[in-house]
């Protein structure tokens, strides 16, 4: 574990980006926490310019989504379909679960789930 400090502005999101690119490229999802809705909205609208051209689906998780938008959001993540994840403590609840989570930034450590780590039934 690492963590990275910085001054607003200092490139702390685009060190994330290049490790959330360099675990996708490897076959993992990566999920990055903000601490507020307007943050990850933020963070959400920059990855999917820098992530989408690439075909790398990016997916948004806050609690403010309407029930029907997070089921298929939480679909998108169970399956794989979505590699990049952006959200609040949303990404930490226990409804959601990942295929395979390579990278997670975040303030602190958190408790992210894999549907491959799993036990069955």
């Amino acid at each position: 574990m690492r963590l990275l400090q910085g001054d607003v502005g200092s490139g702390k999101t685009v060190v994330a980006a290049a490790a959330m690119a360099q675990a996708v490229a490897s076959g993992y999802q990566a999920a990055l926490m903000a601490p507020t809705e307007i943050l990850a909205e933020q963070h959400y609208q920059n990855f999917k310019q820098w992530f989408e051209p690439l075909n790398i689906p990016v997916a948004w998780l806050t609690g403010k989504l309407s029930v029907k938008t997070k089921r298929e959001t939480l679909d998108s993540i169970v399956s794989g379909h979505s590699r990049v994840i952006i959200g609040t403590h949303a990404l930490v609840q226990e409804a959601v679960e990942y295929q395979q989570l390579g990278f997670c930034g975040d303030r602190r450590t958190t408790p992210f789930r894999s549907a491959s780590t799993l036990s069955p039934g």
